[in-house]
């Protein structure tokens, strides 16, 4: 089963593909533990219910690297520190190496368990391949961090860095091309995903400054094509992910139709007239939105009357010096030298994957590192857009309840440990990048991958590394569970703890434990270190460092069982309410649902094991393999991306009628039973 990374409160929200499955309850069976040396490998074969754990004598502050090679059985591996404390757990691929590495605290005996995962069966081979001091300079502990990306047999990346406008570090990792056999440089071009949306945000500034529009706008002056939901849509509203749009890239796989299908750029506009009213009024919520910006391309298009790569070249690019950065306009299209992108192989090794299609506007942009600092000398020396533009990319976005977003024009706008950032990750189908620029210090970071696994907070560790001593210290320990906030605790005891339990935030399908500690809030996410959170009001709680924010929605007798999680996007969390429902019971549910925005039918199933688990519902569609739904509460269940959520509909007499699906970015997709 291919799984990829979950969402962490630690790091850069992923689009979830498959989501995790409740463990089965049953007894281990642990075999005693052997000890494990560095530069030795192991055997070991799993039953469904067995646990092996290897032993490590480390001295403190140790950087730790190896892999399980998973032969054929998907493994979970897990790193207990001298006290019994989990310190990590590592869980991606389902064949080939599963790569883990960690720094220890404290000097004595770690342990490296080997888990199968959903109790499979099967063999493979643990290696610890490295263990050394953790670097104390900047650019060997990058060395360090990027060593899962080293090597021959490895898509890599680029990692740079620029300090007081100066380039500092800068290196590449790993393969550019497996087939070939192209190593990785730093001049290799590479598709930056999302990060390409400041850029359009840019070619809008520049037509206002023409004079040929303004971001107050109706999009229907320009795409008079969309339909009218009776509200004005503006230009800036679309820039600021605030438009109440389908989310196409979300959208589209509801009918089976994934990232690498051709999906032509005119379907964000047909998608939109489909729509049957908006998913909520404009300027109201932060939700990040592909669909806008796709559009907005087609208008730089419209009046410029130029195709979106020739203008953002002529007025863009080649004004800053962008020599090496180009628009990739079509699936297919051959960018010369650039890397390819390769995703984790389901029996292990790489596949090589296709761009997505439609992405201009959105994504797209194939650039290097040195082009990129070019791109960050412009917020300092503002060249292109002048002084207005640069102030108006920068400005985060106030909604109609008064409350900022983190977000300005294709930029997110923050703080990190006191230094003001401009920053934004992408995501192509494989290709990975981190963008962010310091002002105050004219410093940034760019890095970039063609591996599907390659995770974008990395980017932030290594600003800290190079940047430390500028930035505010952490008094409250690590970084990653003090954050910055330090207002005073608005939220009354009585709903923090109504707030205290478990709860699941959808399209991560992560587990995450809430408690609370010495008056704060704390949260505990499913394999992850605990995150301590400062409540703004009294509803909302942030970790500023990490960008995250909760909303709960309290109910009138003080009760609480909904909350949306942002982190980038805003996603839906549920209270984990258990609730066991009999066969028949699901049996209710059973039938074919059809989708006139979407044209598709879903049908829904019960599963009933062999060995005698609880049945499930299940969910098919003809272009996709059938997937188990799994009971969250009333007639609210949670599947895989893209059905994330899927709520039951029930006319007076309790019957059955249809079901509402969604997956954060896009919800209220109705489907009807026929």
């Amino acid at each position: 089963m291919d799984r990829t990374t979950r969402i962490s409160l630690a790091g850069t929200a992923s689009v979830i593909m498959l989501g995790l499955v409740a463990p089965i309850c049953s007894p281990v069976v642990a075999q005693e533990a052997q000890a494990l040396r560095v530069g030795q490998t192991l055997s070991g074969t799993l039953s469904g219910d067995s646990q092996h754990d290897y032993t490590l004598e480390l001295g403190a502050d140790q950087f730790v690297f190896g892999d399980a090679n998973q032969i054929d059985v998907d493994v979970v591996v897990t790193i207990l520190d001298p006290a019994g404390e989990q310190v990590a757990e590592f869980d991606s691929p389902a064949r080939g190496p599963e790569v883990f590495q960690f720094t220890t605290e404290a000097e004595g005996t770690y342990v490296v368990r080997v888990t199968p995962f959903e109790e499979q069966s099967g063999s493979y081979e643990v290696t610890v391949r490295l263990a050394e001091r953790v670097a104390t300079d900047p650019a060997k502990r990058v060395d360090q961090l990027m060593m899962p990306f080293s090597g021959n047999e490895t898509p890599g990346g680029v990692v740079g860095v620029v300090d007081g406008g100066r380039v500092v570090f800068e290196k590449a990792y790993g393969m550019a091309s497996l087939e070939y056999g192209v190593r990785h440089a730093t001049d290799t071009p590479t598709n930056i995903g999302s990060v390409t949306k400041q850029f359009t945000a840019m070619a809008i500034l520049l037509l206002q400054e023409d004079g040929k529009l303004s971001l107050d706008d109706d999009v229907r002056e320009h795409v008079p094509e969309l339909p009218d939901f009776g509200v004005t849509i503006t230009l800036k509203n679309m820039l600021n992910h605030v438009t109440g749009y389908r989310e196409l890239y979300n959208f589209l796989p509801m009918s089976g139709r994934q990232g690498e299908d051709h999906i032509a750029r005119v379907e964000a506009i047909e998608i939109i007239q489909r729509q049957p009213d908006l998913q909520d009024p404009p300027n109201t919520l932060f939700n990040y939105n592909n669909t806008g910006y796709v559009l907005l391309a087609t208008i730089v298009e419209r009046i410029s009357g130029q195709t979106f790569p020739e203008f953002m070249s002529a007025r863009v690019f080649r004004p800053l010096g962008m020599n090496d950065t180009r628009v990739k306009y079509a699936q297919g299209e051959i960018i010369p030298g650039a890397s390819q992108g390769y995703a984790p192989g389901p029996e292990g090794g790489w596949v090589s994957t296709r761009d997505l299609a439609a992405a201009a506007g959105a994504g797209g942009i194939y650039t290097t590192f040195r082009d990129m600092t070019r791109w960050m000398a412009n917020y300092r020396d503002k060249t292109v857009g002048g002084p207005a533009a640069i102030e108006a990319l920068t400005t985060r976005n106030i909604l109609e309840s008064g409350d900022t977003t983190p977000y300005a024009l294709g930029l997110g706008i923050g703080k990190m440990r006191g230094l003001d950032i401009y920053q934004h990750t992408g995501g192509d189908v494989a290709h990975r990048t981190y963008f962010a620029y310091f002002p105050s210090i004219d410093a940034g970071v760019f890095m970039s991958s063609n591996n599907a696994s390659f995770p974008t907070g990395l980017g932030g560790q290594v600003a800290r590394l190079f940047f430390d001593d500028r930035m505010e210290p952490v008094e409250a320990g690590d970084e990653a569970e003090a954050g910055e906030a330090t207002a005073d605790n608005l939220m009354p005891m009585a709903r923090m703890e109504a707030i205290v339990g478990d709860w699941f935030i959808e399209v991560a399908n992560l587990p995450s434990v809430f408690s609370i500690e010495d008056g704060q809030l704390v949260a505990v996410p499913e394999g992850q270190n605990k995150v301590i959170l400062t409540a703004t009001s009294d509803s909302t709680v942030e970790h500023t460092a990490l960008q995250v924010t909760i909303n709960f929605r309290f109910e009138d007798d003080g009760t609480v069982n909904n909350a949306t999680f942002t982190q980038g996007q805003a996603l839906p969390m549920r209270r984990v309410v258990e609730e066991d429902l009999t066969l028949e019971d699901l049996e209710r549910f059973v039938g074919r649902y059809y989708s006139d925005e979407l044209t598709t039918w879903l049908d829904i199933g019960v599963d009933i094991d062999e060995e005698g688990d609880e049945p499930k519902l299940s969910l098919d569609n003809i272009r996709v393999e059938p997937v188990s739904l799994t009971h969250r509460a009333g007639t609210v269940f949670s599947g895989p991306f893209p059905y994330v959520e899927v709520e039951f509909q029930r006319a007076g007499n309790g019957t059955v009628t249809g079901l509402v699906t969604g997956n954060g970015r896009v919800t209220g997709v109705l489907f009807e039973r026929r």
